[in-house]
């Protein structure tokens, strides 16, 4: 019997990633991440902080499996951010308590290919821009609902404030993105009529 559990242990432990493979994940992809954590501290020092933590509470803790390394590192450096973000996330939620989303659309997160052209394009944007358009509320429900498509009651559960509120905001910053998506559009057609 202790056999069985032994080759078991073993092949177990070749799906989880190594220190040395996260490391390399967190050094390969600290671009996005940073980005990411920018995006909802809102200071690029406070980001490079997150993704430090991030990276060292991946080690400290339970291996990933190797396949979602990188989602991993994704939702670990997010998570690091919100909790340096907490305060400003918090104090916007008040903005929000009469806000409604008519959009039932809003509640679905897409499919991967519209998802991955969302995550795509917050990433593309001046993070200056997006910062200056959207506060910390909408930042951080956009990029949780983008980057590692959490619900809406797991983006309320994750930023401690009312379900409402993380509608509201969602609402908010998807109108945003969806005008951001087709402005480009907008200018290049411009554009060639121009010429």
């Amino acid at each position: 019997m202790s056999w069985f559990h032994s080759s078991t242990a073993a092949v177990d432990a070749r799906n989880y990633a190594s220190p040395a493979e996260i490391v390399a994940c967190f050094q390969d992809q600290r671009n996005v991440l940073s980005r990411l954590a920018f995006l909802i501290t809102g200071d690029q020092a406070t980001a490079e902080q997150a993704v430090v933590q991030a990276c060292e509470m991946t080690l400290q803790g339970n291996s990933p499996f190797r396949d979602w390394l990188f989602e991993w590192t994704k939702a670990a450096t997010i998570a690091s951010a919100i909790s340096h973000g907490t305060e400003a996330i918090r104090i916007c939620e008040a903005a929000y308590k009469d806000r409604r989303c008519p959009h039932v659309e809003h509640l679905s997160q897409g499919d991967a290919e519209e998802r991955a052209a969302s995550l795509d394009l917050i990433l593309g944007t001046d993070a200056q821009t997006l910062i200056a358009e959207l506060d910390p509320l909408c930042r951080a429900v956009l990029v949780l609902r983008v980057a590692i498509r959490s619900s809406i009651q797991d983006c309320a559960l994750r930023l401690n404030v009312s379900r409402a509120a993380v509608l509201a905001a969602n609402c908010h910053a998807l109108i945003w993105l969806q005008k951001r998506q087709v402005s480009p559009v907008a200018e290049d057609h411009d554009a060639s009529h121009a010429v």
